[in-house]
């Protein structure tokens, strides 16, 4: 599956991705034991990839996913991408955006497609080989 360059549909409109099976609208406390965030995900019945939900202005879980359903391996990805990109937006290095901006020109791509939940595998493997690099922030993109 490629990339997202838009926001997904619900997922329970669409087969999975990864296994063509049947997607549900769940609560998460369903895959993790105790409720996180808004309380609902998406969840392929059959593979177990899944994706959390917006939350409305009150916190409510709205039917509007985060991303892209994930794997288990690409959740993982996301985690250790999420490690290298947050350290340098929190430690005040770059703004959060400048930081988006950032990876998205080193990966070739607009910045509004630039988020770890609309990538697929591939992506957030070249993500990370990217801010494998420990001054990534700093390296301009290749012309």
């Amino acid at each position: 599956m490629e990339s997202l360059k838009s926001k997904p549909k619900p997922w329970d409109e669409l087969p999975c991705p990864y296994c063509g099976g049947t997607v549900v609208y769940v609560d998460n406390e369903t895959v993790y034991g105790k409720r996180y965030g808004n309380g609902k995900m998406y969840l392929c019945k059959c593979c177990g990839a899944s994706v959390g939900v917006h939350g409305d202005r009150d916190g409510r879980a709205t039917r509007n996913p985060l991303g892209m359903l994930a794997t288990p391996e690409m959740k993982r990805l996301k985690q250790k991408c999420h490690f290298n990109f947050d350290s340098v937006w929190k430690s005040h290095k770059l703004s959060r955006n400048q930081c988006y901006q950032r990876l998205a020109n080193l990966m070739n791509i607009e910045a509004r497609y630039c988020h770890f939940g609309y990538f697929n595998k591939a992506d957030l493997i070249r993500a990370l080989q990217i801010m494998q690099d420990y001054a990534w922030y700093e390296t301009e993109a290749k012309k």
